[in-house]
């Protein structure tokens, strides 16, 4: 019943935590008394499409959901899971929107401290966007301007089984997201104002030509690496997203590993005229050149395994839709 699975796995996502262990036991049982019983009027269990039409029948895992919900004072319980699902994709977005002020401030050269301003302002932002999404979704439901959903939504695209629990993974990859930010703001700006990186070490070296060069691949890595973590909190049961994230990261990886390890010089003496700093900073470049060696040889192998095994998922779910069909 890998179907009902996936449709109470659903259902769950959208419960208060506190109650959605009994609140899924009870629906399973019910849904699986429901189909025993239409096994035996039938003789035969139920066809695929049996089963769909009756999830069908219970509604979508919002609509579910939504009946065990507590009555909400200012917002209807039935318009209130999608008030919720609402919210939080508009905090989201307005979050990744100051995100991408930040990174673009830091790109431009801007100090550390003024492109981290931009992601600061964050909680007046998301103190206007609740005020704005609540008195709108309160309008809709005190005027009885109800949200219908679509009856035509279809059982077979619910998200596969998840083993972890989403709730747990996606704040660790919220926590994971304000790091990504922070480190890449921290790192652009750091390519422009070199002691936030080096601190007192920028009076021995700082960094060679090639850096700046390549920087515009750097800003392209800061960026889809948000993306990436945005899009996997966005949709916590997309499985093979974490794979496809390390494939481009690490090909992007190998581009900059590329420049680098063709680079005469990584980094510089500050002082040029000082022998004692050209002999460290030789040795410095030389232990790195080895290092960024086996770090390229490393991504290889990261990619051809994560392109390996996307390939393998994708002719398993073409086999899988084969099967069904």
């Amino acid at each position: 019943m890998e179907l009902i699975d996936r449709y109470l796995q659903a259902v769950k996502f959208s419960l208060p935590i506190s109650q959605r262990d009994d609140i899924i036991k009870e629906l399973r049982d019910s849904i699986l008394s429901q189909i025993e019983e239409k096994e035996a009027a039938l003789g035969r269990p139920l066809t695929k499409d049996e089963q769909v039409e009756l999830l069908k029948k219970l509604g979508s895992p919002m609509q579910l959901a939504s009946r065990y919900g507590k009555q909400q004072h200012l917002i209807g319980a039935t318009m209130f899971p999608i008030y919720w699902k609402a919210l939080k994709a508009a905090l989201g977005l307005a979050f990744l929107v100051q995100a991408a002020a930040s990174i673009a401030m830091a790109a431009a050269g801007k100090p550390f401290t003024a492109s981290l301003g931009a992601l600061l302002h964050y909680p007046s932002v998301a103190l206007s966007v609740f005020g704005w999404v609540t008195v709108v979704f309160a309008a809709m439901d005190f005027f009885g301007a109800k949200i219908q959903l679509s009856d035509r939504w279809d059982p077979r695209k619910l998200p596969p089984l998840v083993k972890s629990d989403p709730r747990k993974s996606r704040f660790e990859l919220i926590a994971r997201l304000v790091i990504q930010i922070i480190f890449g703001v921290w790192w652009l700006a750091g390519l422009h104002y070199q002691y936030l990186i080096f601190g007192r070490g920028i009076t021995l070296l700082k960094f060679g030509p090639v850096w700046h060069t390549i920087y515009p691949v750097f800003v392209v890595i800061v960026l889809v690496d948000v993306m990436f973590t945005a899009a996997m909190i966005a949709r916590p049961h997309w499985t093979q997203g974490r794979h496809v994230a390390l494939l481009v990261m690490s090909a992007l990886g190998l581009i900059v590993l590329y420049f680098l390890i063709n680079a005469p010089e990584l980094f510089v003496a500050s002082d040029p005229s000082s022998a004692e700093s050209q002999s460290l900073v030789k040795t410095i470049n030389y232990a790195l050149h080895m290092g960024l060696l086996i770090a390229a040889i490393v991504n290889v192998v990261n990619i051809v395994k994560e392109a390996i095994r996307l390939i393998g998922w994708s002719f398993g779910r073409s086999h899988q839709a084969k099967v069904g069909s």
